[in-house]
């Protein structure tokens, strides 16, 4: 197809003004289109394709797993990939994380950490609790729920009559402080727009409060100040609030630690 030309085709492309060249083959951190132009994947794909394209491990472990079976409802089995996965994943989580639950992409699992937190409040005896607090400048995916929790105000003006409310504090931004302040008059006021937030809204409402250790989608690699995590933690202990941290593009190494709380004590 000629460049300059729109898609002659029937997908519905994020972007219907726009050319997408079709993508061939992955190799590495290079995919190649059709017409044989290279480019550098300095995204990752979504930020995720950490360990690049084409990664011939990754391509027999998922045809052996093919051999054997594509897909059984966990409703009704396990299997030995899910266990031996689980297994791994935990021994490289946060002490006191010692159960993974599988799902399809980052914005349902935003939305089943939200779930989850809500279903421990009922369970537990606080069913009064239910509101989850995040960050303005901050990315948690893209279904309702999920967008809801997130702080970019360009992609939540379209459905704001459908987002119930989510209450939001101000983010960790030091090159563009809230606060107006430099990092050496820093006084983590930023983290203490969360404990404000509780007290407005009433502890006795609070599920949780989510947050991207390091934000990614929404601005450049915001890495909070020096020990904002932990007044994070300790608010939300004294409150009795969950906390959920957001690692679909941190996790898993991207940071250079297993999990990006992991820089944190």
């Amino acid at each position: 197809m000629a460049r300059g030309t729109l898609n002659q085709d029937h997908v519905f492309y994020r972007n219907p003004a726009r050319f997408y060249p079709t993508v061939d083959r992955g190799r590495g951190v290079y995919l190649y289109d059709t017409d044989g132009k290279r480019y550098l994947d300095g995204a990752g794909g979504a930020a995720l394709a950490a360990i690049g394209h084409g990664v011939k491990d990754i391509e027999r472990a998922i045809a052996r797993q093919l051999r054997k079976v594509a897909f059984t409802h966990g409703s009704q089995f396990t299997s030995e990939a899910a266990v031996t996965l689980a297994g791994r994943l935990v021994a490289l989580a946060p002490a006191g994380l010692n159960r993974a639950y599988f799902v399809s992409g980052g914005s349902e699992a935003v939305e089943t950490a939200v779930k989850l937190a809500r279903q421990y409040q009922v369970d537990r005896g606080q069913p009064s609790r239910f509101k989850v607090i995040s960050r303005w400048t901050s990315y948690h995916g893209n279904t309702l729920g999920a967008l809801a929790l997130s702080g970019h105000t360009g992609r939540r003006q379209y459905y704001l009559p459908l987002i119930g409310h989510t209450p939001h504090i101000v983010p960790a931004y030091c090159y563009r402080c809230p606060f107006g302040l430099a990092p050496a008059a820093c006084a983590l006021d930023c983290a203490a727009d969360l404990e404000k937030t509780i007290l407005y809204e009433g502890p006795e409402s609070v599920s949780a409060f989510i947050a991207e250790p390091v934000v990614g989608a929404t601005a450049g690699a915001l890495v909070p100040p020096s020990g904002y995590f932990r007044k994070i933690r300790e608010i939300c202990d004294r409150y009795d609030v969950l906390f959920i941290a957001d690692e679909v593009m941190t996790g898993l190494g991207r940071t250079g630690k297993a999990f990006a709380v992991d820089h944190w004590d």
